[in-house]
């Protein structure tokens, strides 16, 4: 299994969100260009930009790293029972 980096997830959850990053730089108060940085790989994030970025997209910080968590599935039936 390949994890995403943060540059995907980023721009993953900027699009889930349905923003540009123009808009994200306003919510977030993180620069419209260093968000078009760190989505193309060329700005490695620091913390304090993650955690405004987080905030601005209603996502936990580790959804950067780990992605969203999965909601539980109801056990299956067994075939017979």
């Amino acid at each position: 299994m390949r994890h995403r980096t943060i540059a995907e997830a980023l721009k993953h959850w900027r699009e889930v969100r349905g923003i540009s990053q123009r808009e994200l730089a306003d919510k977030s108060g993180v620069g419209y260009a260093s968000i078009a940085r760190i989505e193309t790989g060329r700005q490695d994030p620091t913390v304090g930009m993650l955690t405004r970025l987080a905030e601005a997209l209603d996502i936990r910080l580790m959804d950067f790293f780990t992605g969203p968590a999965r909601p539980e599935r109801p056990a299956r039936k067994r075939a017979g029972r």
